[in-house]
């Protein structure tokens, strides 16, 4: 499975996600996979879970599109326990700058190779793992004004978290700067999604999901393409909601 980590904040000094988190080894900074795809499990891998029917998303090697903005694409090919292949994927990566927040856009196509079904189920998607520290907590808050478990699986445009970071640092004397910094992603839900706004999974560590299938399963015909968007904003210090919600307008607003 292809994933996306490290992820830094804005001035490249403490990283914005995690790798395979002792509270949850199967997930992987910024992933995109489904829990039940024609009965199989793409969510976890095959040896961490050698109870479940496991099947496998092979990619490409990244491929440039551009390098202003910075573009570039992953092909991936969703193979079923069995060995047919089930879905044939396409990521496109698009990396910009606003002010002080850095933007990572996802354009994401799922074409169906077979008769497909994409089981009703609370996660599944783009999900995202953070760093957190029970010690030290997160905040997160939605656009309908729910906070921290309240947004979990509620429907949202958009999805904030942010928390302290780890930050140990060496000086050029060599000793070590522990001082805590900030920093938080805002997950932006484009209109044109399926079931938008998304029901978000947002679990006790903080990671979240717009979640295409918490409502229904997703059944897609031989040919047939799922489409989705999403806009990630990184940024060090907290945004209110009302800078968020202008972000998600313009965001809605774009045309491609």
């Amino acid at each position: 499975m292809p994933y996306i980590h490290p992820l830094r904040i804005a001035d490249g000094r403490a990283c914005l996600t995690e790798d395979s988190p002792w509270h949850h080894p199967h997930q992987h900074g910024i992933q995109l996979a489904f829990s039940k795809v024609n009965g199989c499990d793409f969510w976890v891998q095959a040896k961490q879970r050698p109870d479940h029917l496991v099947g496998s998303i092979v990619p490409s090697q990244p491929r440039i599109l551009s390098d202003d903005p910075p573009t570039w694409t992953i092909e991936t090919i969703w193979q079923h326990a069995n060995g047919t292949n089930l879905l044939a994927g396409q990521q496109i990566w698009t990396w910009s700058k606003l002010e002080n927040m850095h933007l990572l856009d996802l354009d994401w196509t799922l074409l169906s190779l077979s008769s497909v079904n994409i089981a009703k189920h609370p996660y599944g998607g783009l999900f995202i793992r953070m760093p957190f520290r029970i010690s030290t907590g997160a905040v997160a808050f939605n656009s309908a004004g729910q906070r921290d478990s309240a947004t979990e699986q509620q429907p949202a445009r958009w999805v904030d978290v942010h928390m302290p970071l780890e930050h140990p640092y060496q000086r050029p004397d060599g000793t070590i700067d522990h001082r805590v910094m900030h920093g938080g992603i805002a997950v932006l839900d484009h209109p044109d999604n399926p079931a938008h706004p998304s029901r978000w999974r947002v679990d006790y560590q903080r990671g979240i999901n717009p979640c295409p299938c918490n409502l229904d399963s997703i059944d897609l015909s031989a040919g047939e393409k799922l489409r989705l968007r999403y806009r990630l904003v990184l940024h060090n210090e907290p945004l209110p909601a009302s800078d968020i919600e202008a972000l998600w307008n313009g965001y809605s607003k774009e045309v491609n």
